[in-house]
């Protein structure tokens, strides 16, 4: 996918990120908020499309950086950073779907 930034990073996984973050996005919309499944394919591709745009930023910094982990805590999985990078992108955009289009 980006083998220069996240050389493990693979469209396979991707293409498996994008089919169970829809599921769950429609599993989550229907069953929790009484929202329609159309709403639940858009919040799944979107979080998984933004998470990986996350990751990636990520993984860019720590490159220019020329450093492995962001910290100690979890040493060889990247940090604590690397657990929420894409959780610093996906968070707004998946609020700001559902803002709009489940109402409350």
């Amino acid at each position: 996918m980006a083998p220069s930034l996240s050389p493990k990073k693979s469209w396979e996984g991707f293409t498996g990120s994008v089919v169970w973050s829809v599921a769950v996005g429609i599993a989550a919309v229907v069953l929790l908020l009484d929202g329609s499944w159309l709403v639940g394919v858009m919040v799944g591709v979107a979080a998984a499309c933004f998470a990986t745009v996350g990751d990636l930023a990520e993984s860019t910094l720590k490159r220019d950086l020329g450093i492995k982990d962001m910290g100690s805590i979890l040493p060889g999985h990247g940090g604590i950073m690397d657990r929420m990078d894409s959780l610093l992108v996906v968070v707004p955009v998946t609020w700001a779907l559902l803002t709009i289009f489940v109402p409350v």
